[in-house]
């Protein structure tokens, strides 16, 4: 059983919405400036899975390195009146610059944090796609998820593979100093490190089925419409196996900020009728209703942490074709994972033949099993725990 909780409520104030939930249990603050996909997803699985009396300050989802950059100087500001209220905890994404926050609201000083990380700016932008100069640029981000990770006393990842490669870009970033260089950071940083997924809402899709299908073989894409994931491979293959006469049904969702790759102006009418869906669901059961829908779903990916899009492809049915790199060989059987670049080659004969993509998939439903509430729960509530654990909320006053 989930604890009672009142509706959420929620004001705006300079853009930054302030929500409560939860009348039981420690006093828990979560900050995200980046209030988007999964950082909203664990903004509302958190507090309606963790007893506890919630404090939610979000902002919108857009300007990511804006977020980074000034969004500690304008909550400090914004709300400056709450964030010097006694606090258990303190929960923030990787996307606020917790070290200049506390600096700026000292107060905040006294309360052991967590810092999240869905993503972080030491291995982005994905290899390839940066030039030089945006490289020199995005050393600051960098930098700030270095030290927003040192300023907290808990850090967490939602997977191994990007809690190594955040320790390994942060040792080369480390050792490319010219002096000075922070010593036992890294190992710091390292010690306190843990492996939490974002756990995905299965309830959303209760009720929900796959009734049998024929015809051509379902595809769906629905991660951001970013360059790291790379759609121009995505549409070159379809572009290929339908002029191979092979047929299919696609439907594209995510959602883009900003202005997406221009490959999604120019693939959606080169596809025709064959694209059944085009752009983001806002309504969350239609968006699941679409992934029921489907019967594959695919990534051509060159950043991937976890893939909570793909987890809840995978929970609705689909059989998952992703890359064989980044993430997924952590959470996904063989049989699922392709080499990178040759997605034309290992979709075609699920085209030719929709029955082998369609026929059951155990090891992969046991995957996304393993990635909902249900099952990190209690891992969640345990971490969150061990935050929370003294002498009591902080008395500022």
């Amino acid at each position: 059983d989930k604890p009672s909780r009142k509706p959420m409520v929620g004001m705006g104030r300079n853009e930054v919405i302030i929500q409560r939930a939860g009348e039981d249990g420690p006093r828990l603050l979560f900050i995200e400036p980046y209030a988007n996909a999964s950082h909203r997803a664990l903004c509302d699985g958190l507090s309606r899975h963790v007893p506890a009396r919630w404090t939610l300050v979000t902002l919108p989802g857009r300007h990511f390195r804006w977020r980074l950059r000034g969004a500690a100087s304008h909550l400090a500001l914004a709300v400056g009146d709450l964030l010097r209220q006694p606090w258990d905890g303190l929960v923030c994404s990787g996307m606020l610059n917790l070290a200049e926050l506390r600096g700026l609201a000292p107060e905040l000083g006294q309360t052991p944090a967590l810092a999240y990380f869905h993503e972080n700016q030491m291995a982005y932008p994905a290899p390839g796609r940066a030039d030089a100069r945006q490289r020199e640029r995005d050393l600051f981000l960098a930098w700030t998820n270095l030290t927003t990770a040192q300023a907290a006393q808990q850090v967490a990842f939602n997977s191994d593979y990007q809690r190594r490669e955040f320790l390994a870009a942060a040792g080369a970033l480390l050792a490319a100093l010219p002096d000075a260089a922070p010593p036992g950071l890294l190992e710091a940083i390292a010690a306190k490190s843990a492996v939490l997924p974002v756990p995905l809402e299965a309830s959303e899709a209760a009720g929900l089925e796959r009734p049998p299908r024929v015809g051509p073989l379902r595809l769906l894409w629905n991660h951001r419409w970013h360059q790291d994931k790379d759609p121009e491979a995505f549409f070159a293959a379809l572009g290929d196996l339908a002029g191979q006469g092979l047929e299919f049904e696609l439907a594209v969702l995510g959602f883009g900020s900003g202005r997406p790759p221009e490959v999604f102006a120019a693939a959606r009418p080169a596809l025709g009728e064959r694209a059944r869906q085009w752009g983001a669901v806002a309504d969350r059961r239609e968006y699941w209703r679409w992934l029921h829908w489907a019967d594959l779903v695919v990534s051509t990916a060159l950043q991937e942490n976890q893939g909570l899009a793909v987890a809840e492809a995978v929970w609705a049915g689909c059989r998952p074709l992703l890359p064989r790199a980044l993430v997924y060989p952590e959470l996904y059987p063989e049989a699922c994972l392709y080499p990178s670049g040759r997605l034309a080659a290992a979709l075609a004969p699920l085209l030719a033949d929709p029955d082998l993509a369609r026929a059951p998939q155990p090891a992969t439903r046991r995957a996304a099993a393993a990635l909902t509430w249900r099952a990190l729960e209690p891992a969640w509530r345990a971490r969150l725990a061990q935050l929370t654990a003294g002498d009591g909320p902080r008395d500022h006053g």
